[in-house]
């Protein structure tokens, strides 16, 4: 029970720095905070443009929360709807030229955010992080009930 006390700690510390994060990007002009970038950027790794169930699931969001952030997106240039040339009542959506810039520069901000916070580790450490993070993170979505309904909802 130590380890998952020692985890559950661990994971605190890291949400408070995420809130950290999202406050610090309101006080710079045109910088995404992490669940921008993270919209976006799952936008941009379903190829080819997404429809707005599919962007709902890959961000373990509901659609009505997903389709608020899109209307805003698509408000702020960042983000177009195109017709589906398959059923010509939906709609894919794709980042625009801005929208790619404005993530590029999320990316290259939060990847010297991680570079200094790493300056000090091995690569060996690193790389070990990386993945043992990428392996919790995928038996906690595995074992969260919630990702049940997600699964059924693809």
């Amino acid at each position: 029970m130590e380890q998952v006390d020692a985890l559950r700690d661990g994971l605190r510390d890291l949400m408070k720095v995420v809130r950290l994060l999202k406050q610090q990007h309101s006080s710079e002009p045109g910088a995404l905070g992490p669940g921008v970038a993270g919209v976006l950027g799952a936008i941009e790794r379903l190829e080819g443009g997404c429809h707005l169930k599919e962007l709902a699931a890959a961000c373990a969001l509901d659609q009505s929360t997903t389709s608020r952030a899109v209307s805003a997106f698509v408000q702020d240039g960042l983000v177009r709807r195109v017709a589906d040339p398959r059923d010509g009542r939906a709609s894919f959506l794709e980042l625009t030229g801005e929208g790619r810039d404005a993530l590029r520069r999320a990316d290259d901000r939060y990847a010297a955010l991680l570079a200094a916070a790493l300056r000090d580790w091995s690569p060996a450490d690193a790389e070990l992080f990386a993945g043992l993070l990428r392996r919790f993170a995928t038996s906690l979505s595995e074992n969260h009930p919630a990702s049940k309904t997600l699964e059924a909802t693809r």
